[in-house]
């Protein structure tokens, strides 16, 4: 029987804490973190506050599942004192796919990924806590991604999309679904515990026939245009000039190289099987 749980979870409110709130009653007594005031629901105590305005915690909380903010999740454990805890938590592989971007707003959130992952180690260490962190690729599933849901938002108005020619870097979109079970298949895992993962989607295609499948399945009448890249790079600054920034200034290079991740040891691990992409 699985152990009964008295679980913390942070950014419940995301799309992967959305694809868990139905599955979390079964773990035992759990409480999600919201700004606002909830009223219990789907046996989950909700409790008011934020990382920065954490409210008072219940007694004996042993397991935490992190689905937000990553850098926020660190500091906030390293100051909270707590010890022996169960902790998963999410990061991304933007720590790796952004390192060496040609964006330095990239460039700073791939630094502050692969800060807090040490200092979530180092805390954990500390307080005797077992971390277990997981980095998915680009998640979808629920329309609240800010890659792929934008774009589409933008075909469904403007009856098209705009890429920049050679956008055939491979993608690996991983199902919001897939990453809340590898989240939950962790936690009675005790060889991932002290161990990071990534966690990619099961397909590798490229960016553009990432994008065209997408279109397909929800803006099928939307036209995919394919603009030399000096010309989208133009088209970029006039938009800036006016104060319209669809994509950042990293978006042209990003197109063009793979971001590729290892899915086998966290199948290796906790039995972690990604679905094709499927929009």
């Amino acid at each position: 029987m699985p152990q009964q749980r008295r679980c913390l979870v942070i950014g419940i409110s995301g799309q992967v804490g959305q694809a868990l709130q139905a599955r979390l009653p079964s773990l035992g007594h759990v409480w999600g973190l919201s700004r606002q005031h909830l009223d219990e629901a789907n046996g989950i105590v909700w409790l008011t506050g934020w990382l920065q305005a954490m409210p008072p915690l219940p007694d004996g909380i042993d397991t935490i599942l992190s689905l937000g903010p990553l850098d926020a999740f660190a500091d906030w454990f390293d100051r909270s004192g707590l010890r022996g805890v169960r902790v998963v938590a999410l990061g991304s592989t933007g720590r790796e796919d952004k390192r060496d971007s040609v964006d330095p707003e990239e460039r700073g959130v791939a630094r502050r990924l692969t800060e807090a992952e040490a200092r979530l180690f180092g805390a954990g260490q500390r307080q005797r806590s077992a971390i277990t962190l997981l980095r998915p690729t680009l998640i979808y599933g629920r329309g609240r991604d800010a890659s792929l849901s934008p774009m589409l938002a933008m075909a469904r108005r403007w009856g098209r999309v705009v890429l920049p020619s050679g956008a055939t870097g491979l993608r690996q979109p991983v199902h919001v679904d897939d990453v809340a079970d590898a989240v939950l298949a962790c936690l009675d895992c005790p060889a991932s515990q002290g161990r990071s993962f990534d966690l990619p989607g099961g397909e590798r295609l490229e960016f553009r026939a990432m994008v065209e499948r997408s279109l397909a399945r929800y803006a099928p009448q939307a036209k995919l245009l394919i603009l030399p890249r000096w010309l989208f790079r133009a088209g970029m600054v006039a938009a800036a000039a006016i104060g319209f920034r669809p994509v950042g200034p990293g978006f042209v290079d990003r197109c063009r190289r793979d971001q590729i991740a290892d899915p086998s040891p966290a199948h290796a691990v906790f039995g972690y099987q990604p679905r094709d992409f499927s929009p």
